[in-house]
């Protein structure tokens, strides 16, 4: 998914390398921090709207790079 590319730097943070058995956990925690109005396999404005919002937060970056990596653990 090319939206991905701004969560490169996430997953680079978080120690995570993308492969195809932890692709899907990584895409639901992302579409769950992006919320119900983006759908799979399309960018939308909220993919934007979020990395933006992520990247000027700290705090809200810490806790997603959390949410990652429970998910693959």
């Amino acid at each position: 998914m090319g939206c991905w590319r701004w969560f490169q730097g996430i997953l680079k943070e978080a120690g995570v390398e993308v492969t195809g058995e932890n692709r899907e956990k990584i895409d639901e925690v992302i579409h769950e921090v992006i919320g119900e109005t983006s759908k799979y396999e399309r960018c939308s404005a909220d993919w934007r709207k979020v990395s933006k919002e992520i990247k000027a937060e700290a705090t809200r970056k810490k806790k997603l790079i959390k949410k990652v990596q429970a998910a693959l653990t």
